[in-house]
Protein backbone atom coordinates (compact mmCIF):
# COMPACT_ATOMS: atom_id res chain seq x y z
CA UNK A 1 0.00 0.00 0.00
CA UNK A 2 3.18 2.47 1.04
CA UNK A 3 4.63 1.70 -2.56
CA UNK A 4 1.69 2.35 -4.16
CA UNK A 5 1.53 5.53 -2.67
CA UNK A 6 5.08 6.24 -3.35
CA UNK A 7 4.22 5.47 -6.79
CA UNK A 8 1.24 7.51 -7.04
CA UNK A 9 3.25 10.69 -5.51
CA UNK A 10 6.23 10.10 -7.87
CA UNK A 11 4.52 9.97 -10.83
CA UNK A 12 2.18 13.18 -9.27
CA UNK A 13 6.20 14.70 -8.71
CA UNK A 14 7.17 13.43 -12.45
CA UNK A 15 4.23 15.30 -13.99
CA UNK A 16 4.96 18.61 -12.50
CA UNK A 17 8.46 18.28 -13.45
CA UNK A 18 7.80 17.48 -16.72
CA UNK A 19 5.29 20.56 -16.73
CA UNK A 20 8.42 22.78 -15.21
CA UNK A 21 10.73 21.83 -17.56
CA UNK A 22 8.40 22.59 -20.15
CA UNK A 23 7.55 25.89 -18.98
CA UNK A 24 11.77 26.38 -18.53
CA UNK A 25 12.13 25.31 -22.19
CA UNK A 26 9.78 26.92 -23.62
CA UNK A 27 8.54 29.97 -21.86
CA UNK A 28 7.24 31.58 -25.01
CA UNK A 29 4.39 28.03 -25.30
CA UNK A 30 3.96 27.89 -22.12
CA UNK A 31 2.77 31.46 -21.90
CA UNK A 32 0.74 31.03 -24.90
CA UNK A 33 -1.11 27.47 -23.97
CA UNK A 34 -1.72 29.57 -20.19
CA UNK A 35 -3.08 32.11 -21.18
CA UNK A 36 -5.03 30.20 -23.72
CA UNK A 37 -6.35 28.43 -21.26
CA UNK A 38 -7.64 31.42 -19.23
CA UNK A 39 -9.06 32.95 -22.32
CA UNK A 40 -11.25 30.39 -23.27
CA UNK A 41 -12.61 29.61 -19.81
CA UNK A 42 -13.58 33.70 -19.40
CA UNK A 43 -14.82 33.06 -23.09
CA UNK A 44 -16.74 29.96 -21.76
CA UNK A 45 -18.19 31.80 -18.35
CA UNK A 46 -19.37 34.37 -20.46
CA UNK A 47 -21.47 32.24 -23.03
CA UNK A 48 -23.14 30.23 -20.20
CA UNK A 49 -23.92 33.64 -18.46
CA UNK A 50 -25.05 35.44 -21.75
CA UNK A 51 -26.91 31.45 -22.57
CA UNK A 52 -28.79 31.69 -19.22
CA UNK A 53 -30.08 34.72 -19.23
CA UNK A 54 -31.37 34.89 -22.49
CA UNK A 55 -33.04 31.52 -23.06
CA UNK A 56 -33.18 29.71 -19.94
CA UNK A 57 -34.53 32.68 -17.43
CA UNK A 58 -37.24 33.42 -19.87
CA UNK A 59 -38.19 29.63 -20.38
CA UNK A 60 -38.47 29.48 -16.77
CA UNK A 61 -40.94 32.77 -16.23
CA UNK A 62 -42.91 30.93 -19.31
CA UNK A 63 -43.73 27.84 -17.72
CA UNK A 64 -44.47 29.47 -14.55
CA UNK A 65 -46.77 31.45 -16.19
CA UNK A 66 -48.21 28.36 -17.61
CA UNK A 67 -48.30 26.62 -14.28
CA UNK A 68 -46.69 24.22 -15.96
CA UNK A 69 -44.58 23.72 -12.58
CA UNK A 70 -47.68 23.40 -10.46
CA UNK A 71 -48.75 20.74 -12.91
CA UNK A 72 -45.95 18.99 -13.03
CA UNK A 73 -45.70 18.35 -8.79
CA UNK A 74 -49.72 17.65 -8.63
CA UNK A 75 -49.00 15.15 -11.48
CA UNK A 76 -46.42 13.31 -9.34
CA UNK A 77 -48.27 13.84 -6.21
CA UNK A 78 -51.25 11.98 -7.81
CA UNK A 79 -48.74 9.39 -8.60
CA UNK A 80 -48.37 8.87 -4.65
CA UNK A 81 -51.42 8.69 -3.66
CA UNK A 82 -51.98 6.26 -5.98
CA UNK A 83 -49.12 4.03 -4.85
CA UNK A 84 -50.49 4.61 -1.35
CA UNK A 85 -54.00 3.65 -2.10
CA UNK A 86 -52.53 0.10 -3.98
CA UNK A 87 -50.32 -0.35 -1.00
CA UNK A 88 -53.30 0.14 1.32
CA UNK A 89 -55.15 -1.96 -0.33
CA UNK A 90 -52.67 -4.69 -0.80
CA UNK A 91 -52.73 -4.50 3.58
CA UNK A 92 -56.29 -4.80 3.28
CA UNK A 93 -56.03 -8.01 1.40
CA UNK A 94 -53.54 -9.84 3.42
CA UNK A 95 -55.50 -8.92 6.80
CA UNK A 96 -58.89 -10.50 4.91
CA UNK A 97 -56.46 -13.81 4.05
CA UNK A 98 -55.46 -13.60 7.76
CA UNK A 99 -59.25 -13.68 8.83
CA UNK A 100 -60.43 -15.71 6.26
CA UNK A 101 -57.49 -18.44 7.52
CA UNK A 102 -59.20 -17.56 11.10
CA UNK A 103 -60.76 -20.53 12.56
CA UNK A 104 -63.17 -18.78 14.94
CA UNK A 105 -63.90 -15.30 14.39
CA UNK A 106 -64.77 -12.20 16.94
CA UNK A 107 -67.15 -9.55 17.11
CA UNK A 108 -64.63 -7.54 16.68
CA UNK A 109 -62.91 -9.44 14.13
CA UNK A 110 -65.99 -9.32 11.79
CA UNK A 111 -66.87 -5.46 12.56
CA UNK A 112 -63.64 -5.61 11.05
CA UNK A 113 -64.26 -7.28 8.01
CA UNK A 114 -67.41 -5.61 7.49
CA UNK A 115 -65.34 -2.31 7.56
CA UNK A 116 -62.69 -3.33 5.39
CA UNK A 117 -65.32 -5.01 2.51
CA UNK A 118 -67.00 -1.38 2.57
CA UNK A 119 -64.32 0.88 2.43
CA UNK A 120 -62.91 -0.93 -0.34
CA UNK A 121 -65.82 -2.07 -1.80
CA UNK A 122 -64.93 -5.39 -2.16
CA UNK A 123 -67.47 -7.94 -3.38
CA UNK A 124 -68.06 -10.32 -0.57
CA UNK A 125 -68.07 -13.85 -2.57
CA UNK A 126 -69.20 -15.66 0.76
Amino acid sequence: MEKQQKIMNSEKILLWKRAEHFAEKYPQKAFYIMFGLIFFSVLFTIGNLVYVQKVSVPEYEKMKKQNILKDATTSFGATVRETEKIMDLRQALKELDYYRRKTVLSTSDSVRIKYLLDKYQIKNTR
